[in-house]
């Protein structure tokens, strides 16, 4: 099946499943009935074909496959609980509960799986600008959710309860997530496969989900059939849509080829830096002061950007050619997007 058609039959479900909650057809009960156990089968699904995919591979892949199938083997447990606890209950779940639990056992899984996967142990632009991207990129990701997240929930949690340490660790969890995933983004290259990428969108959606509950259980509480589930459901749609069109590699330790990066490849780590420096800007023109935790993060974004540039530099007066593609590589890829 090519990956188009792919596509619109992931998204069929997620549309009708969007539907019933935004309907609201058939009253509550059928609405909670109807978002826990199609939200427990989509990830029972996705953990299925995880583990399928992990059976065609070998060397990386294989590994990627069977933590990655074991993260959402997590997530669907939690699924479960939380259907246990929600429809006896009538929407009566607490926090925390063995579902927070399991969810919250899924991150360490999903964020080794990315860490193995091939696309971090591939050909890179240098290493000490490498690692300068890592933390530009990671403080620009804690530097953004500290401000419209953390830092709110930080304030207002009580920390010495269980369900505040909940509260506050989906979110720095997905923080996490989200920075191996753009990593991941970062080290792909012009012949990786396209499952890779839907396999990512799955699991950027969930995280985004994550968020707004934390938001949601701290604020305004939150409840079966809130339009966020939608991420959750298409998250996990998402990964099974990646496992299934995977294509076996049948080497026994993929080697990467020195093809290069892609577009998104190249954009995606400026884009959280640009987001962390432009909200920062926002913040001060409003008068809003930053506390001492969102300082030192935007202190390090900038430090961290500078002495890559000034490397960047160094390596360009040097005459290094694979050094030289990079810039020339993002200027081509700029100008194509302009005309």
């Amino acid at each position: 099946m090519r990956p188009k058609w792919n596509a619109a039959a992931a998204s069929i479900p997620v549309g009708l499943f969007a539907a019933e909650l935004a309907g609201g057809f058939g009253g509550p009960a059928v609405v909670r009935y109807v978002d826990d156990l199609e939200t427990f089968a989509v990830a029972f699904l996705a953990a299925f074909f995880c583990l399928r995919a992990a059976r065609r591979n070998h060397g990386r892949l294989r590994t990627f496959w069977h933590l990655l199938a074991a993260a959402v083997g997590s997530w669907c447990l939690g699924e479960l609980m939380w259907a246990v606890y929600d429809l006896p209950g009538n929407g009566s779940v607490p926090v925390p509960s063995w579902a927070d639990a399991a969810y919250l056992a899924a991150v360490p899984l999903a964020a080794a799986a990315l860490l193995a996967h091939p696309a971090l142990h591939g050909r890179t632009t240098g290493k000490a600008r490498a690692i300068l991207d890592a933390s530009a990129l990671a403080a620009s990701l804690f530097f953004v959710s500290w401000m419209e997240l953390l830092g709110p929930l930080w304030r207002s949690s009580d920390l010495t309860t269980g369900g505040g340490l909940v509260t506050l660790a989906y979110p720095a969890g997905d923080v996490l997530l989200l920075f191996l995933i753009v990593l991941v983004i970062r080290g792909t290259t012009d012949r990786d496969r396209r499952d890779l990428w839907i396999l990512l969108v799955g699991l950027g959606a969930m995280t985004c989900s994550d968020g707004a509950y934390a938001y949601l259980q701290e604020v305004a509480g939150y409840a079966t059939g809130n339009l966020i589930d939608i991420g959750w459901v298409a998250g996990y749609i998402g990964i099974a849509a990646g496992a299934y069109v995977s294509r076996p590699q049948r080497a026994a330790e993929p080697v990467p080829p020195p093809s290069e990066l892609t577009r998104a490849a190249l954009v995606a780590p400026f884009v959280p830096v640009l987001a962390a420096l432009g909200l920062a800007a926002v913040e001060i023109q409003l008068g809003h002061e930053l506390d001492r935790v969102a300082w030192v993060a935007a202190v390090v974004v900038v430090c961290a950007v500078l002495i890559r540039q000034v490397l960047l530099a160094i390596d360009l007066r040097r005459g290094s050619e694979s050094d030289v593609e990079l810039p020339r590589r993002l200027l081509s890829s700029l100008g194509e997007t302009q005309s």
